[in-house]
């Protein structure tokens, strides 16, 4: 693993459904806990510091400059999880491509994805899930092999 560096979730939440956006909220939390059963470091969650509700007092750029430096320096690998359609978080993607960082995308089986998106060369592994519990083991694992150490 990348010493003293993280896990980072990447998903959709701003133009999700008000009513949708707490379950995903906890989905991305889990995948976090999740994360540090498998490394020992608890993935980092955006919404958890740059909550547009919770938290809008931080302007568009502080927000940028913020998740920009965790992703390009403090990410160990970025987790997609591609719930919903296009969301914005090909920055990240790109990003965590122009800094070696390996992407995994988490998406449920039969959802469909952006050809652009699949071809980054940062993307490293696609898994395709049925459920949360299912969705949370397959990362476990993936995690593991993609941090180990060539």
């Amino acid at each position: 693993m990348r010493k003293g560096k993280r896990a980072y979730i990447c998903g959709p939440l701003t133009e999700l459904p008000v009513q949708d956006q707490l379950a995903v909220k906890n989905f991305y939390s889990r995948i976090a806990d999740a994360c540090e059963e498998t490394t020992g470091l608890r993935a980092f969650v955006p919404h958890e510091h740059y909550d547009p509700v919770r938290s809008p007092h931080f302007t568009p750029q502080e927000v940028d400059g913020a998740e920009r430096d965790q992703v390009c320096n403090k990410t160990s690998v970025l987790i997609v999880v591609a719930i919903a359609p296009s969301w914005g978080g090909g920055i990240g993607v790109e990003m965590a491509r122009a800094n070696g960082v390996p992407v995994i995308i988490l998406r449920p089986k039969g959802k469909k994805l952006s050809r652009l998106l699949l071809g980054n060369k940062g993307v490293v592994m696609v898994i395709d899930y049925d459920n949360e519990t299912q969705a949370f083991n397959l990362l476990k694992d993936a995690v593991s092999k993609v941090l180990q150490p060539a």
